[in-house]
């Protein structure tokens, strides 16, 4: 059985994962000792009385969120174990994103079609929200040829998600900036340039140098009203449920800021991920194009929305750059996406 360990904190000290054995590697069910503290926790504050003892198991949703479930009820929920992320500050990142998810369900729901993930406590670091079962966009990118037809209707969905959330977040009195963003893109540059697959290419280098520096210098990326973005719309956090809305889920780096980076990272993302199951750029491109035309049509009347897709193509080259850095990725791939980043920033 898999045991938790605590990370120092407050009194009792913040709630580490459970044991990293081969079983919840694989992505198996795991089962608890009655005594686990989640379990525990969650039986007391979460869960309706049972006639009969709990029997709790735990599988592995990514290194710091896992899944807790009561076999005998089906009752389920998802615990973010924020100590594994920022150790001493768990408790109050823990907290930001429960309050961060809380506005986002005040202002994403909309009856049947989409909403944010339901929030439900914080406690000794950790995060927990309700279990959402179903297929992500990435799955649904995956069987898009055994299932035909659901791909485009559920790219549709997140682009209409996207645009009611830019539509009713807005941040009028917010800054409007584009320095962290740009030296964000500069600190992965600097990676790839140095560790990275662009290590020994001092052309491309000073190409991506010289187009960065091109857009830092745009006036129109800093032509926008701050809203409040998802700020990590990846294939891997738009959940379909087998019936009822699309939930959005992980609002951890939810913050205000141009629209755009929504838009364009999930551009990016769907782009690698459709590479990724089997496709290819000429492929994804009709996809993209599809995502951008159910965006606009979804706005509001009257926002400048030409202005807003043009952007959209810097964050788009900046994340796929970011996708570039990462080491499961392959060299060739990753040599492709510095090829494609390079093309956008062009634009």
């Amino acid at each position: 059985m898999l045991t938790n360990e605590t990370q120092p904190g407050d009194d009792q000290g913040f709630l580490l994962p459970p044991a990293d054995t081969p079983e919840i590697r694989r992505g198996s069910w795991c089962s608890l000792p009655q005594d686990d503290p989640v379990a525990a926790y969650l039986a007391k504050e979460h869960l309706e009385k049972m006639l009969e003892p709990p029997a709790w198991e735990v599988a592995r949703l990514s290194s710091a969120a896992y899944v807790y479930r009561e076999r005998n009820s089906g009752s389920a929920a998802v615990a973010k174990f924020y100590a594994v992320k920022t150790s001493r500050s768990a408790d109050k990142y823990a907290h930001r994103e429960f309050r961060v998810t809380q506005e986002a369900q005040s202002i994403c729901h909309k009856g049947g079609e989409f909403r944010a993930v339901r929030p439900l406590s914080v406690w000794r670091g950790v995060l927990f929200v309700e279990h959402i079962d179903g297929l992500t966009l990435e799955d649904v990118i995956a069987v898009r040829r055994s299932r035909p037809g659901t791909l485009l209707p559920s790219i549709e969905r997140i682009a209409r998600f996207l645009a009611h959330l830019h539509a009713n977040g807005i941040r009028a009195d917010e800054p409007v900036h584009f320095d962290w963003e740009i030296n964000d893109t500069r600190d992965i540059l600097d990676d790839l340039s140095n560790h990275g697959v662009i290590e020994d290419n001092p052309v491309i280098q000073s190409g991506l140098k010289t187009l960065i520096d091109r857009w830092a210098d745009s006036t129109e990326m800093r032509s926008y009203t701050s809203v409040l973005n998802h700020g990590d719309a990846t294939t891997s956090n738009f959940i379909f449920p087998w019936q009822g809305e699309m939930v959005t889920i992980d609002w951890e780096r939810a913050r205000p800021g141009d629209p755009a980076a929504d838009l364009g990272r999930l551009m990016a993302e769907l782009s690698h991920s459709l590479k990724q199951h089997g496709g290819s750029i000429a492929e994804a491109m009709p996809f993209i194009e599809h995502l951008q035309a159910s965006y606009r049509q979804a706005l509001p009347a009257g926002r400048d929305v030409a202005a807003l897709l043009a952007r959209s193509r810097f964050y788009m080259a900046a994340s796929t750059l970011r996708i570039a850095r990462n080491g499961w990725v392959s060299r060739l791939d990753r040599t492709a996406l510095v090829a494609q980043a390079l093309a956008w920033l062009s634009e």
